[in-house]
């Protein structure tokens, strides 16, 4: 809400409508005059109307850098996020593949362990024994399971 504000500058009250505090308005207040009293003692010549236009001058370049400063630092600050996002999707991706690399690592600690069970019951028999063995049950489950003897003569 817009109060009114009065504040002294150079020896001239100027009545403002602000939003912000009398403490906030004085200070600025302050501020100006010391610039004025420093320019107009360096600068003797000057009027007070020309040393108001050079401090204007001098604040409107510092508002437009600081601007400029906040657009860059805006730039930045979005240029960061969106580098954060592309490494939390590649963090992400990352994590998929572990999982699914500790998925197959455990498929083939099972296929490893199963080959090496398969390998001691080798040392006992023969590639072909183990073959025929596996060709008689699967032959056997058959036979149990369709009466008809498919195959076979009588």
């Amino acid at each position: 809400m817009k109060k009114e504000v009065t504040v002294k500058i150079f020896n001239k009250e100027f009545r403002l409508l602000t939003d912000e505090t009398k403490e906030y308005t004085d200070r600025l207040a302050a501020k100006l005059n010391r610039k004025m009293s420093q320019l107009l003692k360096a600068k003797p010549s000057l009027s007070l109307q020309d040393a108001a236009a050079l401090i204007s001058l001098e604040y409107c370049d510092e508002l437009s850098k600081a601007r400029e400063d906040i657009e860059n630092i805006r730039s930045q600050l979005k240029d960061y996020a969106d580098e954060a996002a592309k490494a939390r999707s590649a963090a992400d991706e990352a994590q998929k593949e572990l999982k699914e690399l500790r998925e197959k690592n455990q498929r083939l600690e099972k296929e490893v362990k199963l080959r090496k069970s398969f390998a001691d019951e080798g040392e006992k028999l023969s590639a072909k024994e183990m073959i025929s063995q596996d060709i008689n049950k699967a032959l056997e489950n058959k036979e149990n399971k369709y009466p008809y003897n498919y195959g076979k003569k009588r």
